[in-house]
């Protein structure tokens, strides 16, 4: 498999193994016992989200091995791939946007032009979203803020291979990147959200993550 060609990674297959070698992939190995090899994952699912304009393509792989599950995001752009690795927040739990509004999460979204009438679906996601981590020393919590990439909020066609039960209808996605530049193991925040044309509901989940070279990745196909 050519890792730089965005038509290999087009074509990879759930139940193909995908290994990741980065340093954490290795922490993760020698703690296991399998030496400085890297964790082999089998590929669970596939998310395509092609921007509407066709200026980009995030694929998604969801993947799975006996303790965790994973997401490897190969992000084309121009031709060019870039890797990203991800798992989602236990803290930062999938939901709507009612749900998340009716949890206080107003903080996600730019306040709306009328705070008094306004549609959930109608609100654009923060500039800049701050979250807390730990410190390995047991120290008081680190304050990251995520600022919003360039391209702001992306409008994708949206479809999973293999396809879910009740998901035949065409869907749409948002990607929407945020990067830190605060030195911490996860310096990547992703937001995606899925529903159907033409309708008020959709459901988002939360990601953090880092970036990953292509010499740290490796795929058997079938």
């Amino acid at each position: 498999m050519d890792k730089n060609n965005p038509a290999d990674w087009q074509s990879i297959k759930p139940q193909s193994i995908i290994t990741i070698s980065d340093a954490q992939g290795i922490q993760d190995s020698m703690r296991r016992g399998l030496g400085v090899r890297g964790i082999d994952y089998t590929v669970q699912s596939i998310a395509r989200c092609q921007q509407l304009n066709g200026l980009s393509c995030h694929l998604l792989f969801t993947l799975g091995d006996s303790e965790q599950t994973t997401f490897l995001m190969a992000k084309i752009v121009d031709g060019l791939v870039d890797l990203y690795l991800y798992f989602e927040p236990s803290d930062l739990q999938a939901g709507t946007r009612p749900e998340f509004l009716d949890r206080g999460m107003h903080w996600l979204f730019q306040a709306p032009a009328n705070p008094d009438s306004f549609q959930p679906s109608d609100l654009r996601y923060t500039q800049t979203i701050r979250q807390e981590v730990p410190v390995a020393s047991g120290g008081a919590p680190v304050e990251l803020i995520y600022t919003l990439k360039t391209q702001g909020e992306l409008q994708c066609n949206y479809s999973e291979t293999p396809a879910r039960a009740g998901l035949e209808k065409p869907l749409l996605a948002t990607v929407v990147e945020y990067r830190t530049s605060q030195a911490t193991e996860n310096p990547e925040f992703l937001i995606l959200e899925t529903g159907e044309q033409r309708s008020q509901n959709s459901f988002v989940r939360f990601f953090l993550g880092c970036p990953v070279r292509s010499t740290e990745v490796d795929v058997l196909g079938l």
